[in-house]
């Protein structure tokens, strides 16, 4: 089972523009392997070994975040978590 860690908050959130949270996503977070889903304004990075957490554990993946959100999809393989800054 592989497991799926969404930051979508960080960059589509708050009142950017489009252009600016692309701009963000180049300058921050590609370079260390996030993937940006522009169609589905979707900012994430899929390991592929399964990590068990529980909402409001905290996650140190280039800074300190909490895991808001959890959800198991089995039909996926996968555990996707929403992240939020800390």
């Amino acid at each position: 089972m592989k497991t799926k860690f969404t930051i979508n908050s960080e960059i589509f959130g708050g009142t950017m523009t489009l252009e600016k949270s692309y701009e963000v996503y180049e300058k921050y977070y590609k370079e260390d392997g996030w993937i940006l889903d522009k169609e589905n304004e979707e900012v994430y990075i899929i390991l592929d070994k399964e990590i068990n957490l529980k909402e409001g554990d905290r996650v140190n993946i280039g800074g300190l975040r909490l895991v808001s959100w959890k959800c198991v999809n089995i039909f996926e393989d996968n555990i996707e978590y929403s992240l939020e800054e800390e």
